[in-house]
């Protein structure tokens, strides 16, 4: 043999020797195998369910960005009323024309109390703009259970929980049997009141949580509840790109000035975002827990290979190889084993993942939306899988390839 072999005759020595020991480079090559495909399939699935708890977030309730007077953030649970801003459709013009702003929408949050007559309890309601609020959140009706939304053709609607309006007595009906009195401190702080009528219900009866608590009703009839005609305490944008987020944050701020402050949907859903870095977080470890399982697979069979092919290591080396070419062959090998394994892994996933999304994987939100999952693997997944995993599986092979290489030739010769 040369005294110094090429990476291509090497390589060409690598796949010869994989073919001629085939049941343990199954054996290896099925860890890793089962680890891609593990982890990709995973990774898909908990990005659809991300994403669909994105979109059930942001297209359903708050927006991608929200825009508040300069300090409401800071008092939010106040929902003060003193910090709102003039609303009107020069305003929205102005806001709809900065880059990858897709629509803006008015609203107003304040407490109020909801009365039948025999009951009366506490809500959070939200108040809507019939016509503008669907263009930011056009899955917000996926979150009724029953009924309708307020809109132009019911401008005295209320939609409550399900939970709160059983704990009222109240159910949708039509004509004056089902109206509710809702009372609240105006902007002014005087107490006033309107009469509503229940068309709609979110969410499923028993419910735990805040959802219990909320409603939604249309802009203008909380305007006259709340004295403030042509008035808004926040405005929720849509957005076309996410990925553009803070970029768009800093245009709208740019537009509106120091007196406004506008914040991304993360900021304002904490624990939307909490649970995703906690999913993510969960994944790296299970991640890490299956390259463990990869590695021992590719140690051992290289370690086997190498106690096996001791007299074949020293004839190499009494020939003239030199111990560098002896770890490059036996990681070269395990590159082999790892190439041949990590694709039909990857296709065995995204064929797994296609059949769930045939599948239509879906389940109920918390509030009564229907979050629907849809797999998807990204880029930068496949990049982190065979990078982790193969990448990985190739420095475990180091181990065995420097211990073939430190034996002596006349040992290895002698090595029955």
């Amino acid at each position: 043999m040369a005294n110094a072999a090429s990476y291509p005759q090497l390589l060409r020595i690598a796949v010869r020797n994989v073919r001629g020991n085939r049941r343990r480079a199954l054996l290896a090559g099925l860890a890793i195998m089962l680890g891609v495909l593990s982890v990709t399939t995973l990774r898909g699935m908990l990005n659809g369910v991300q994403h669909a708890l994105r979109s059930e977030t942001i297209e359903s309730q708050i927006g991608a960005l929200q825009i508040h007077r300069a300090g409401y953030m800071s008092q939010v649970f106040g929902t003060p009323l003193d910090l709102d801003m003039a609303v009107d459709d020069g305003l929205f013009s102005r806001l709809e024309r900065v880059p990858n702003v897709k629509a803006v929408a008015p609203r107003i949050n304040f407490g109020a109390m909801v009365s039948t007559g025999d009951v009366t309890t506490f809500a959070m309601i939200t108040a809507l703009d019939p016509v503008r609020d669907v263009k930011v959140c056009p899955l917000r009706y996926e979150r009724l259970s029953q009924g309708e939304l307020a809109s132009v053709k019911h401008p005295d609607g209320l939609v409550l929980s399900a939970e709160l309006a059983r704990r009222i007595g109240a159910k949708p009906q039509a004509g004056d049997v089902g109206r509710i009195a809702v009372l609240t401190n105006d902007h002014d702080g005087s107490l006033n009141a309107v009469d509503t009528r229940l068309i709609g219900l979110n969410g499923l009866p028993r419910s735990p949580g805040l959802e219990t608590r909320l409603g939604l009703m249309a802009l203008p009839h909380a305007q006259e509840l709340l004295r403030m005609p042509g008035r808004a305490t926040e405005i929720a944008v849509a957005v076309h790109d996410l990925t553009r987020l803070e970029e768009t944050r800093a245009a709208l701020q740019k537009t509106l000035g120091k007196e406004y402050e506008v914040s991304t949907w993360p900021e304002l859903a904490h624990a939307v975002a909490d649970a995703t870095a906690l999913q993510d977080q969960i994944l790296k470890l299970i991640t890490a827990i299956l390259l463990v399982v990869a590695l021992v697979g590719v140690v051992n069979t290289m370690l086997m290979s190498v106690l096996e092919r001791t007299r074949e290591i020293g004839v190499m080396m009494a020939l003239g190889m030199r111990r560098q070419a002896i770890v490059v062959l036996f990681v070269m090998e395990a590159a082999v084993i790892n190439v041949a394994a990590a694709v039909p892994g990857l296709l065995a996933a995204f064929g797994l993942l296609a059949i769930l999304e045939r599948v239509d994987v879906h389940f109920q939100a918390p509030g009564g939306g229907v979050l629907h999952i849809h797999p998807e693997v990204l880029q930068r997944d496949l990049e982190v899988v065979l990078s982790v995993v193969v990448l990985g599986a190739l420095a475990a092979s180091i181990f065995p390839a420097l211990r073939a290489a430190k034996l002596r030739p006349v040992e290895a010769l002698a090595n029955q």
